[in-house]
């Protein structure tokens, strides 16, 4: 069941009613899997026959403002070889505006926040943050979150966040009397997508906020691997640009997602490979004088022209 809300034109300027009158960009990526199982064809959690012989992760959240890196608790990359070991780096803030928060912003906390989402601009920062735990061959399933947040207030900003997961497993499914499999994996997950520019007074401006997730599932016989599924839900393989306040979109969705069957050999070697990551940028540059200013500079000329013709007829 999926239940999706998508924003965009008049609607959208209506739900950034709440942003500044001045030029601001916003672009936000946030992607919570609040839970991934794997399910027989009978929708039937597996809740045996798995043995997970062992288990990388890595998980990475940056950003930056004005090209400087943000800053958070611990690294900014962490990896685990623990089956089912959290991987959670710290959220990673950059720009003037990472001091005064949370208040506004994240209702509690910035720190793995899965709910909380930004309707329209709000300071000047960046913000990347990530967070994995669980297996998805595990009875309590997976869950993740990557988040990439940006806003920009002032003409000559720019404001930009990635987070990522990449996490494998490698499993032996065991069954008795040679039986086989029919599986398929479950995915919950929230997903929020906005880009935002309100260029005036002569400020350009762009934004961008992209998510996406996928899942590779291998069958291993000897030295040789096979590909037997590749799952890229549309839901949360998407994104949203905006260079014009006529582009500004939010896309906002939720629910669980069902992959095709795939059959699992008992006594065979499988190998699941998940990767998640979000992006999000948000810029403003002065690119053309304001038509105030431009007006000047023309009466300017017009005076200069005037004053060497006057010269050249003495």
């Amino acid at each position: 069941m999926k239940l999706t809300k998508y924003l965009a034109a008049a609607a959208v300027s209506a739900a950034f009613v709440a942003a500044p009158a001045s030029a601001a960009t916003m672009g936000m990526a946030d992607l919570a899997i609040t839970g991934l199982i794997i399910l027989n064809a009978n929708n039937a959690p597996v809740t045996n026959g798995i043995v997970i012989q062992n288990e990388n992760r890595t998980g990475t959240a940056n950003s930056n403002f004005n090209n400087a890196q943000g800053t958070g608790a611990g690294l900014g990359n962490i990896f685990s070889t623990t089956i089912g070991g959290t991987v959670d780096v710290k959220n990673r803030c950059a720009g003037p505006s990472c001091a005064a928060m949370p208040a506004g912003n994240y209702p509690g906390g910035m720190e793995n926040n899965f709910t909380a989402h930004i309707p329209a601009p709000n300071g000047n920062y960046a913000m990347g943050d990530m967070y994995i735990a669980g297996t998805a061959l595990g009875v309590t399933g997976a869950n993740g979150l990557t988040r990439a947040d940006s806003s920009v207030m002032s003409p000559g900003n720019a404001g930009s966040a990635n987070a990522t997961i990449a996490n494998s497993a490698t499993a032996v499914t065991t069954f008795t009397a040679g039986n086989t499999l029919q599986a398929k994996f479950a995915l919950g997950y929230n997903a929020y997508l906005a880009a935002f520019v309100n260029a005036i007074n002569g400020v350009s401006g762009s934004s961008l906020g992209t998510i996406s997730w996928t899942l590779s599932l291998q069958e291993v016989i000897g030295n040789v691997s096979t590909t037997i599924m590749n799952w890229s839900p549309a839901e949360i393989n998407d994104g949203v640009t905006s260079s014009d306040i006529s582009q500004n979109s939010i896309k906002e969705s939720s629910g669980t997602i069902l992959s095709n069957l795939v059959t699992l050999t008992g006594g065979r070697t499988y190998k699941l490979t998940i990767n998640q990551a979000s992006n999000s940028i948000a810029s403003e540059v002065r690119a053309v004088p304001e038509p105030g200013s431009m007006v000047l500079i023309g009466l300017g000329l017009l005076a200069l022209g005037a004053a060497s013709r006057r010269k050249a007829a003495k």
